[in-house]
């Protein structure tokens, strides 16, 4: 008999997929037809996801009765400090001594000149150390485990610290894929000297995914910390549902780096930021409009603003997107909200939000739209009447020197503690 001959496979079942080339992947999201869906599909499913998170938690919080209020987390910090035996040692400015504990990486120098400003800086810059907040991002296994050696050298070295001048607060600047539980734990037991922590993304980064047993977002980490401040208020009681104590608190902006400079006004309307989802089509609308916007940034044909501090006093008008990554419609309150009204150059102009309007006189020291339409009428108006804008511009300076410098929002971390003796409050 014959020997059969093997039948091959169809080509269609043993071919791998050959992977895209990223350029080419990121020519195709900004060709318009294929942005547009992709815009569109990323916006939904952004916007159905924090729609069943918020549920989820106005449901959790309405059941426990959880109501998020300053002086409920005020009385739930002071109490936590207290069942450990920890007492704190009220400090005037220029006498509180901070460990601060986060990388060097992109902005987050800007967090460290007010923290001078309160007293001595002990910095664990664990890029400084040889780790990246790039690797730790990957939240595979290999990070992981150096985010856990990481970790290990905390504790030690607040025990320096401490041994030469006590430490009165430990400041993190971070996520799951930055901290580790253990090391809070080992922070208050050992020390007991009060931790806090400050969320910017908790709308869009609450949850997230990682291979540790705790997730990238605040809500695996947030009872672990003494006070947890966040700069959404409607996350305040998912803090809450989840053990923490939070305290709600926008961004800041660093002075010695925000300010006026005497430029030409040669722009009429600038953004700053990187191009995706909804940005590219906002500024080809603009365009439409015959407005001259100038975008900068990752993806734009400018690239990136070499200073950005310059464009924004170089500008009339500033333009802010409020939207939560891809969705156009949620808004988050973000650190351009008080970078460019604290620069005192031009007039910012940016999207409607809430918890925006709680820190700022819409139409006095800002300016914000509900949609295009909004935005195209305002921009026209105020380039027709450039007094005015810089009007605006300058009180909305004059409001974030007094109100909205990182140095006020750790002020009210210190007070909400227990360690900071204001004498005019």
């Amino acid at each position: 008999m014959a020997k059969a001959t093997p039948v091959s496979r169809p080509e269609a079942t043993v071919r791998r997929a050959v992977p895209v080339p990223r350029a080419l992947k990121a020519r195709l999201r900004n060709w318009a037809p294929v942005s547009a869906v992709w815009t569109a599909y990323r916006a939904q499913q952004v916007e159905s996801e924090y729609r069943a998170r918020r549920e989820h938690y106005a449901a959790a919080a309405a059941e426990r009765r959880l109501v998020y209020s300053e002086e409920t987390s005020r009385a739930a910090v002071r109490h936590r400090l207290r069942a450990r035996g920890y007492t704190p040692t009220p400090r005037a400015r220029g006498d509180v001594h901070t460990f601060a504990c986060f990388s060097s990486y992109g902005w987050h120098g800007h967090l460290l000149p007010d923290l001078r400003e309160l007293g001595p800086v002990t910095h664990f810059d664990y890029q400084a150390l040889g780790y990246s907040a790039v690797e730790f991002s990957r939240a595979d296994r290999r990070s992981i485990a150096r985010l856990r050696e990481m970790s290990q050298q905390i504790l030690p070295a607040l025990r320096a610290a401490h041994a030469a001048r006590p430490i009165d607060w430990v400041f993190f600047y971070g996520g799951g894929q930055e901290i580790v539980p253990d090391a809070l734990r080992a922070i208050t037991e050992d020390l007991g000297i009060p931790i806090v922590n400050i969320s910017l993304d908790d709308k869009q980064g609450w949850a997230g995914a990682s291979a540790a047993p705790w997730r990238t977002g605040a809500v695996d980490l947030t009872r672990h910390f003494d006070l947890f401040a966040t700069s959404a208020r409607v996350a305040c009681e998912w803090h809450m549902v989840e053990g923490g104590r939070p305290l709600y608190l926008p961004e800041g902006f660093d002075a010695a780096s925000y300010a006026p400079r005497d430029l030409p006004r040669d722009l009429p309307v600038s953004f700053v930021g990187v191009a995706y989802g909804f940005r590219n089509s906002v500024v080809q609308t603009l365009r439409a409009h015959q407005i001259d916007v100038r975008p900068f940034g990752a993806g734009w044909p400018a690239g990136h603003a070499r200073d950005a501090v310059e464009v924004f006093n170089r500008s009339t008008i500033n333009l802010g997107m409020g939207g939560v990554e891809y969705s156009e419609s949620l808004t988050n309150v973000k650190g351009r909200d008080f970078e460019i009204p604290g620069t005192g150059g031009g007039v910012y102009l940016t999207s409607y939000n809430p918890d925006l309007a709680q820190h700022f006189i819409v139409g006095e020291e800002i300016l914000c739209y509900r949609n295009r339409d909004e935005m195209i009428e305002l921009i026209r108006y105020y380039l027709a009447r450039r007094d005015e804008a810089a009007a605006i511009a300058r009180r909305g300076r004059e409001r974030s020197l007094r109100e909205h410098r990182w140095l006020h929002r750790y002020e009210s971390m210190l007070r909400t503690l227990g360690i900071f003796k204001d004498p005019n409050r």
